[in-house]
């Protein structure tokens, strides 16, 4: 699973260029399922099963970056955040800008120490003053390298273990380590009682649109969403986030975003359900609310008709940043969990779902 999840996430996938990602998931998955096709807006789906209740299990493929929005005469790319990029990290990273061409690799440039004022010292610089650096000496040769306007881009990729292995740390663990449990646990699966649907969706940092079309367009009956979350660290405290790295995956009770009133109050019985689950096949599981942001599960609940959805969540350290840490047991239990609950999906759990009262 290591090497998976390397590979995975050495992949560059900004929003809306999810195709190295998708390339590897569809590669993996080509073997196992019964059908695999990417559809309109780029998502990737897996078939497993053609009968019984239909389940949407969602983790998505792309990861914050920044989109190159003008080139100056001197060469140097000015940019903005695509998604919630970690604004307070960008300045001396190292950065990739993905072009028609291939890759270009830069620097976010950054006013030397030595010529800063205390003020400038003290503040974090938005990101309109940034800059990327390509080494171009003018607009011309820029373009030669083959950087347009509209050019997407990421951090540069790193991977590594941390103390005895079960730690990773890595660029974009949001969400390959989800897309690394549903692709171990869409494996797993052999006699479900359900047709089972593995979407890897694109766009999700920028308002989880791709999820939201596969939704209306597999119009599952159930669907789960698996996604990464917020860990301890000694910035945070437990009123912020009470999930401890390696005690297990999340099972979250309801998510609202910060900055509107986009949001998901997880379906009681898929909640209970999910529980149920991971306490009798002994998995380590944590439960929480969050009102800081949102995953999948905030468009996809409410396609077509309505659908009710669950969400299990890995948690990680230091979101939307060049390195993002979590660990390898939290990813197998994932992948344990989704399939136990699978499992237990069967035609009287989804006619329970909805009623008629006359």
């Amino acid at each position: 699973m290591i090497e998976s999840l390397e590979r995975l996430a050495l992949a560059h996938g900004p929003p809306g260029r999810e195709d190295e990602v998708r390339d590897l998931i569809a590669g993996d998955l080509l073997g196992t399922a019964d059908e695999v096709l990417v559809d309109r807006m780029g998502n990737l789906i897996a078939v497993k099963g053609d009968r019984g209740p239909r389940v949407m299990l969602c983790a998505h493929m792309d990861e914050v970056g920044f989109v190159v929005k003008h080139i100056d005469e001197e060469g140097w790319i000015w940019f903005e955040a695509h998604g919630g990029i970690n604004e307070r990290l960008l300045q001396g990273q190292r950065v990739s800008i993905l072009t028609d061409e291939g890759r270009v690799d830069g620097v976010v440039g950054a006013k030397g120490r030595h010529l800063t004022t205390e003020e400038e010292a003290s503040r974090v610089t938005p990101i309109r003053e940034m800059w990327i650096d390509i080494g171009a000496r003018s607009r011309g040769e820029a373009e030669e390298l083959g950087v347009q306007v509209g050019d997407l881009g990421t951090f540069e990729k790193r991977f590594s273990r941390l103390g005895r292995g079960d730690l990773v740390c890595a660029t974009s663990m949001d969400d390959r380590a989800g897309c690394l449990a549903l692709i171990e646990a869409f494996k797993r699966l052999r006699s479900q009682e359900a047709a089972v649907y593995a979407v890897f969706s694109v766009q999700e940092e920028v308002g989880c649109r791709g999820a939201m079309t596969a939704a209306f367009r597999l119009e599952p009956d159930i669907a789960l969403i698996i996604d990464t979350t917020y860990g301890l660290d000694p910035a945070t405290t437990p009123k912020e986030t009470r999930l401890r790295i390696g005690e297990g995956p999340s099972i979250r009770a309801l998510e609202r975003s910060r900055a509107s009133m986009m949001g998901h109050v997880v379906n009681r019985r898929i909640f209970k359900l999910l529980v149920e689950t991971a306490e009798e096949e002994g998995i380590p599981h944590q439960t929480e609310v969050t009102t800081m942001a949102v995953t999948d599960a905030a468009t996809v609940h409410l396609s077509r008709a309505g659908i009710p959805t669950g969400e299990v969540l890995i948690p990680r350290r230091y979101s939307h940043s060049p390195i993002e840490v979590a660990s390898m047991r939290d990813i197998e239990n994932s992948a344990r969990l989704i399939t136990s609950f699978v499992d237990r999906i069967d035609s009287k759990l989804i006619g329970g779902l909805e009623r008629k009262l006359k």
